[in-house]
């Protein structure tokens, strides 16, 4: 074990937090969460769910959002104890079950989501900003400069880290609350129905429960996976080595409940509204449908470009960051970040917009990716190790995490026999293949891994940077 391989495992972002660098207050973690979840995936998720009247009903899609939100707040509070207990970012854990090397190929599979949506939500705040633009100055219409300069500010907001995300949000969401209150109390009476009668519409339920429910935990098991990403910059509770789960969690428990759950499904029920009144998913064609003052809607596409912001730079942008950190450790914070913006922008993912019900379809696919992840990281740190994790050796470079030449056969093998379960189950994809990773990576450790390769579970061993 030389220096020199230690090192490639250390970058500064990737270390255990220490309690002086957990800044972030219960109210800016649930200001940071409102943030992430109130913006134009949500909304338009519930206008699609509705399909012009051949999706789901109101009611039903109620039940869907809060079993679906309910299940993504659960298994990111479950991921984030990771963070709360130990300081550790999901790049650097997931070498515990992948290996040094293998948890570049989980990294990988984590940032090509939050690449497609950052990108996509940057072509929709950019797309506000072209309008916006064309309003002030009439004729003016250039949404490829809007896309570059909008990715370069979100990129630069990134680039100061997690509070400086999270007091953007300050701003941000109460503009937020304003519009969609505005578009919910006027497309009511625009279009002469009451909430009432919105409930009461019927529809034809062209999606199923399980799929319309991947797709909700499609859009978010992303950030399940990096709950220890946010987690770790919470203060933590007094005495929490000695607690409970419940108990030392109970601050990023609470802020995920009001700023994940509640505020996601109160954007989905605003997107149901006008997905049932005028027929449009989409914010920029919302509002010039809803208003005429020019000044209304100026301010309408400039919040617009802000649920954008304030759901790229913690959800999309920073988690392809650190994973790119993982596989380059020596690339600055800054240099990661530019270069996961610029291919986010470069994949052009807005070009699938054209499909009919695009969202709901691609949030199952994603959901179908990383349902075998978030069952393997659950499973190793729960039933493995019993959360008693040797975080020394997440930076050693010939540690336990070494495995078969720093790969554990066990967790690929998984992945790959969970995803080709999950893509014969259907409209089940995502639960069978959460389901089989739990399962499979379980018995493949227990019957292999663990007789071959001491993983000293159950024995706790922190990172101490001036020894290790």
């Amino acid at each position: 074990m030389t220096t020199n391989s230690n090192e490639a495992l250390r970058n500064s972002e990737l270390l255990p937090t220490t309690d002086d660098q957990r800044t972030m207050s219960l109210a800016d973690y649930i200001i940071l969460w409102a943030g992430m979840t109130i913006n134009v995936v949500a909304f338009s998720l519930g206008a699609q769910y509705y399909d012009g009247g051949r999706g789901l009903s109101p009611w039903t899609m109620i039940f869907v959002m809060t079993i679906g939100y309910g299940l993504v707040t659960a298994l990111t509070a479950m991921v984030g104890d990771i963070g709360t207990k130990y300081g550790v970012p999901f790049a650097a854990y997931t070498r515990a079950p992948f290996g040094y090397k293998g948890s570049y190929v989980a990294g990988l599979i984590r940032a090509i989501p939050g690449m497609y949506w950052f990108g996509f939500l940057t072509w929709v705040g950019a797309a506000a900003i072209n309008q916006m633009m064309g309003i002030i100055f009439p004729g003016f219409s250039n949404l490829t400069l809007m896309i570059i300069l909008f990715a370069a500010i979100q990129i630069f907001n990134t680039m100061y880290g997690l509070k400086a995300m999270a007091k953007f949000d300050w701003v941000a969401i109460p503009c937020l609350a304003i519009m969609f209150g505005a578009i919910l109390v006027v497309s009511l009476q625009k279009y002469n129905i009451t909430l009432p009668d919105i409930m009461a519409t019927p529809a034809e339920g062209r999606y199923s429960l399980a799929y319309a429910i991947a797709g909700i935990a499609g859009g978010w098991i992303t950030m399940s996976l990096n709950g220890s990403d946010l987690s770790r910059q919470i203060k933590r509770v007094d005495g929490y080595e000695k607690k409970g789960f419940f108990a030392r969690n109970q601050r990023s428990i609470i802020g995920q409940v009001i700023g994940l759950m509640l505020v996601g499904i109160g954007t989905m029920l605003v997107g149901v509204v006008t997905g049932i009144t005028s027929g449009y998913w989409d914010l920029n064609q919302v509002v010039p449908d809803l208003f005429q003052s020019k000044v209304v809607l100026i301010f309408s596409f400039l919040v617009i470009m802000f649920a954008q912001w304030s759901t790229n730079t913690a959800a999309n942008l920073l988690p392809p960051t650190l994973v790119l950190l993982n596989i380059f450790p020596k690339l600055k914070y800054w240099m990661s970040a530019v270069i996961c913006g610029v291919l986010s922008v470069g994949m052009m993912p807005w070009k699938l917009q054209s499909q009919g019900g695009f969202l709901v379809m691609v949030q199952a696919w994603i959901s179908q990716m990383l349902g075998p992840i978030i069952g393997i990281l659950l499973v190793d740190y729960f039933l493995i190790r019993k959360c008693k994790l040797n975080v020394r050796d997440l930076y050693v470079a010939d540690g336990q995490y070494k495995y078969t030449n720093g790969f554990n056969i066990s967790a690929l093998v998984t992945i790959v026999v969970s995803f080709g379960v999950g893509l014969l189950c259907g409209d089940y994809a995502f639960f069978a293949g959460l389901g089989c990773s739990v399962v499979l990576y379980y018995v493949l450790m227990k019957t292999f891994t663990l007789k071959k390769y001491d993983q000293r579970v159950g024995e706790e061993i922190l990172f101490d940077p001036a020894k290790d």
